[in-house]
């Protein structure tokens, strides 16, 4: 009986292994089918290629001027390096007659550009930096671009490479997409993230070539490889990218795209055969290229830093700000406190007396008023009290590390375009991440590349150099004063969350860029202050309010981010940068049914080794478009107006009127194939109980982190529920699994709550 028992749970187990491998493979997507698919959708049917003319060794054009050209073509290595395109586009809505195109290698393009440029007289020229294929959308979305703005002189896209060097489409398996920001001033200060192909207008590489030569010949990393190369491609076309830009509008306050005279096209416009990172990560600009600050021009800074009952952890940081930084900008404290104990006031005070008598200090203030706790208003009020020019807010359980930091913040925060200034953020004694910027997420404002290792380059180094971000950090965030202002300061309706990032966001709309600086490094003693957002439903509840609060204040940014590339997951808490193929967060699954529990759950084991992790709980309509219905503009019309259009901008006309649940779940030391899952919601007032079925997704991320355990590529879960689906109340989530080749259930409780209310609102 026993052997037969054995028997048929190994058929059981059997017949579930091959159901999940069946659902894995339907949900495993490849980059390589994805990116196809994407790129189907494109709307550049209408722009053609007429003809192509391959410029080398083999051409009879019969053209003396052209064979003398050639002859000199044939003493380099790169003499089929060079095609002549000419592009129509039939609708004339991008531009009329035909738009003719030079592609060519950066590297031979270089030695002799004024005589192809005057030979052939391209409208655009196309530069490739590295051995690869031009995509066949590149050149007519790049004439595309052209086209659409006057201003538009560079043009740069992502890339990826071809495994194997095959053809894409044929042979190759394109993989290693990079993804890249929109324009980013600093980034681009900081090193070549235009990669591996860009396209100009020819009259802009004309007016940029007598400069171009010497400069990149002076770029570190933009040496020449060996002496057939009179120097690296890549450093050339950086080189003439900056001297192009230099001069316009780029490195200026203002967002205005169809002004700039630099746009990237989200598109992959190159198959490199290796990574494109590989040979702009050493390029930069030297510190030359940029502002300088005279030291007599330097204005004082003002270190703010709010506090309270705290002393062991502030005097840790007022000691490592003043024995290990070494500026030659003039700068002050202020110390503002909402309400120590006069005990630890006292000991504030003879910290302060103390710190008066250093002479690398201009001084030290100590500003006391109880009041509750609000960082935004401890922090405008350090700012009134401030006497410095630049305003560098600091918590208190910081610690300095980098010796130049607070310069190298400066001299960026000084420069005109120049918004917030964050730095990179540690945890202490580490080299695990805690802040790299703040990236602007559908599921909120998130800190990408947190509780990874610094030690590995992140996403086409997305942890080193200078960086342009939507936001950074309150927790080291430097701005000038006129910035400040302008922006009206920290919102103190956001008492305790996102007021750094609706700060950030308020002045990014003002049109100026925030930075964070990755290569200056601090401590962060992370909430040794107040505690972590979410340990109770209450602190949950506020956090969710207060995102809400955002996201009003801040309607158009929502689930946008110009650095962040909409083909990057935008719907999932991850740490890493990861192509949104990988999770296919999508809203076209079945209406789950609520169904009320009848005993089920009280009867099995409630168990921690049930992983139950809550990302999203809110709203259908707000999750599309960050708030609530009745706070979008033009949905909800005049009692008794009624009309087609009126009632289509209502959010039942959409299938918004419900709401929406995503996250992971698995069970530790166990065989996740076996188990069928419902999420949990609990009444928190009468204790009933409601199992919703979930829609199962695929978690590469979770794999990866968990890689001990099994079948965990499903872990991750999604369901639907229509409004008015559970009465109102406070419900907490979580999760019954129950093995389908056993009898046994689990159950575990996730910290997360959603509240229903009778108006329609929630909170989650």
């Amino acid at each position: 009986m026993v052997s037969l028992k054995r028997q048929l749970k190994q058929i059981l187990i059997h017949r579930q292994h091959k159901l999940y491998e069946r659902e894995l493979i339907s949900k495993n997507l490849t980059y390589d089918e994805w990116i196809k698919s994407q790129e189907e959708r494109l709307n550049i049917s209408t722009i053609k290629v007429l003809n192509k003319k391959k410029l080398t060794n083999d051409s009879k054009s019969g053209d003396y001027e052209w064979d003398k050209l050639e002859n000199e073509l044939k003493n380099s290595e790169n003499d089929a390096d060079f095609e002549f395109l000419e592009v129509f586009d039939g609708s004339g809505q991008y531009f009329q007659g035909t738009m003719t195109v030079l592609c060519a290698s950066a590297l031979s393009f270089c030695k002799r550009a004024e005589a192809l440029l005057q030979k052939y007289c391209p409208d655009v020229v196309v530069l490739s930096a590295q051995e690869g294929r031009i995509s066949g959308i590149a050149v007519p979305l790049i004439c595309q671009a052209f086209g659409n703005s006057e201003n538009t002189l560079i043009i740069y896209g992502d890339e990826d490479r071809v495994k194997d060097g095959g053809e894409p489409g044929e042979r190759g398996i394109r993989e290693n997409p990079w993804f890249k920001p929109d324009w980013s001033p600093d980034r681009f200060l900081s090193s070549f993230y235009f990669g591996t192909l860009a396209a100009f207008r020819t009259k802009a590489i004309l007016d940029a070539l007598p400069s171009v030569k010497s400069m990149a010949e002076n770029l570190p990393g933009g040496a020449a490889k060996d002496k057939d190369k009179s120097m690296d491609g890549a450093a050339w076309l950086y080189a003439l990218s900056y001297e192009i830009l230099k001069d316009t509008c780029a490195f200026e306050k203002g967002h205005d795209y169809e002004k700039l005279s630099v746009r990237h096209i989200r598109q992959v416009l190159f198959h490199s055969l290796k990574d494109g990172c590989e040979q702009t990560e050493s390029l930069r600009l030297p510190e030359r290229m940029m502002k300088e600050v005279k030291p007599e021009e330097k204005p004082l800074l003002s270190v703010i830093i709010p506090s309270k009952d705290n002393p062991e952890a502030l005097f840790y940081c007022l000691d490592s700000l003043t024995e290990r930084t070494r500026s030659s900008y003039p700068f002050e404290i202020v110390l503002v406190d909402n309400g120590s104990r006069e005990e630890n006031r006292q000991k504030i005070l003879r910290k302060v007396q103390e710190l008066n008598g250093q002479s690398c200090l201009r001084g030290c203030r100590y500003y006391y008023k109880a009041m509750p706790f609000n960082f935004s208003a401890m922090c405008n009020l350090g700012a009134e009290k401030a006497e410095g020019e630049l305003f560098l807010f600091l918590n208190d359980d910081m610690e300095i590390v980098c010796p130049d930091w607070l310069d190298k913040m400066a001299d960026k925060a000084l420069l005109p375009y120049a918004g917030a200034v964050g730095a990179k953020l540690l945890y202490p004694g580490s080299d695990i991440i805690q802040h790299a910027g703040i990236t602007n997420l559908r599921v909120g404002p998130a800190h990408k590349l947190q509780f990874l290792s610094d030690e590995k380059v992140h996403y086409f180094g997305m942890n080193r150099g200078v960086h342009n971000m939507l936001a950074v950090t309150g927790a080291c965030l430097m701005m000038r004063k006129d910035v400040f202002a302008e922006a009206g300061g920290f919102c103190e309706t956001l008492a305790v969350a996102f007021n750094d990032v609706d700060l950030c966001y308020t002045v990014f709309e003002k049109g100026y860029y925030n930075i964070v600086r990755n290569d200056v490094m601090l401590y962060h003693h992370e909430s040794l202050s107040r505690g972590n957002d979410g340990d109770s439903p209450e602190k949950q509840l506020r956090l969710l309010s207060e995102k809400d609060t955002l996201y009003e204040r801040h309607q158009p940014l929502y689930g946008k981010d110009p650095f962040y590339h909409p083909y990057l997951t935008t719907d999932m808490l991850e740490q890493a940068y990861s192509p949104a193929y990988r999770y296919q967060v999508t809203l076209d699954m079945p209406w789950s049914e609520a169904v009320l529990d009848t005993g089920v759950v009280g009867k099995a084991r409630e168990d921690k080794c049930l992983v139950v992790g809550m990302e999203c709980a809110m709203d259908i309509f707000k999750w599309k478009y960050g708030v609530p219905a009745e706070h979008m503009p033009g949905v909800f019309e005049e009692k008794g107006e009624k009309s087609p259009e009126k009632d289509a901008r209502r959010p039942e006309s959409f299938g918004d009127t419900g709401y929406y649940f995503q996250g992971y779940s698995f069970i530790i030391g166990a065989d996740n194939a076996c188990y069928k899952k419902n999420l949990l919601l609990k009444n928190k007032d009468d204790g009933r109980v409601w199992q919703i079925p979930v829609d199962n997704r695929y978690r590469p991320d979770i794999k990866n982190n968990v890689q001990d355990q099994q079948n965990v590529d499903l872990t991750g879960f999604a369901a639907k529920l229509k409004k008015n689906a559970v009465p109102e109340g406070v419900y907490q989530f979580g999760m019954l699994a129950e093995d389908k080749c056993s009898r046994l259930k689990l159950v575990n409780w996730s910290n997360w709550v959603l509240e229903v209310r009778t108006d329609g609102k929630t909170f989650g």
